[in-house]
């Protein structure tokens, strides 16, 4: 190649140059995040309406968006591990709530293969593919609807979302990191409320909470425009006038004097 000269670089389109499948997939899964706009130290809080102070208290900020992801793909692979194997392998399950008759088990209705444990005392069994439907339905549900109240970028609906998908599981080893979760969304918010911000411990600067229902107060207060005001007037009912007809005094009435006795 001479000197001076420059080759024009050709991608390919197979998948493997950057302009093909690959660089497109790594160019949206595999790049860094945008730098993130930090938030100024102070905040002029006087240039903002009661709307926009409301909206930053019930907002979902980036913090609570990632925990609120997390929250709902744990979900989601939480109810797949606790009942797809039962519903896939039909494994054996401990029936606390039968009591043997000695070494007999009394049937169970939608149990099959019941037979008593002398190691444990207990009748097992397995349940049938359909006793876990309706668990891990309400389940994967819950952990979509944390993830829509995530994109819908709502608190209380979040902090709801998750305290409920924590009962749903049915162990406490899963409420109480989805209880703690909700509890420090609302947290958050109620230190937004007071504070200004969710991690400030002392008012801000300028801060004031906006009062509650301003919006309605002075949607309802609006004066009505002259002509609503004359059209309103004219709808109205009069009151009944005064009535004009002359109407006589009846005469008094003369005493009878009594007769003479």
């Amino acid at each position: 190649m001479p000197s001076g000269t420059t080759e024009p670089i050709t991608l390919r389109n197979d998948g493997s140059g950057a302009g093909g499948v690959w660089g497109r997939l790594s160019q949206t899964f595999l790049r860094p995040p945008p730098p993130k706009a930090a938030e100024p130290a102070r905040i002029d809080f006087s240039r903002m309406t009661d709307d926009e102070k409301r909206a930053r208290i019930v907002g979902v900020d980036a913090t609570e968006r990632k925990v609120g992801t997390i929250a709902s793909i744990l979900a989601f692979v939480i109810a797949l591990a606790s009942y797809v194997p039962y519903m896939v392998s039909k494994r054996t399950v401990t029936l606390t709530t039968t009591k043997p008759t000695g070494t007999t088990c009394s049937p169970v209705v939608g149990v099959t293969n019941l037979h008593y444990v002398a190691s444990t005392k207990t009748c097992d069994g397995i349940y049938p593919a359909s006793h876990y439907v309706l668990p891990l339905v309400v389940v994967l549900v819950l952990a979509a609807a944390i993830y829509v109240t995530v994109r819908i970028r709502r608190r209380a609906p979040l902090a709801f979302t998750m305290v409920m998908t924590g009962l749903a599981l049915g162990s406490f080893i899963y409420l109480v990191p989805f209880g703690v979760a909700g509890g420090w969304v609302m947290l958050r918010a109620w230190r937004t409320q007071k504070y200004g911000s969710p991690t400030a411990k002392s008012r801000m600067t300028g801060w004031a909470a906006p009062p509650r229902g301003t919006t309605r107060r002075a949607k309802a207060s609006t004066p009505r425009s002259a002509k609503a005001k004359g059209a309103a007037a004219a709808t109205s009912r009069k009151p009944p006038s005064a009535n004009k007809r002359y109407t006589p005094k009846s005469p008094p009435k003369k005493k009878v004097t009594p007769p003479a006795s």
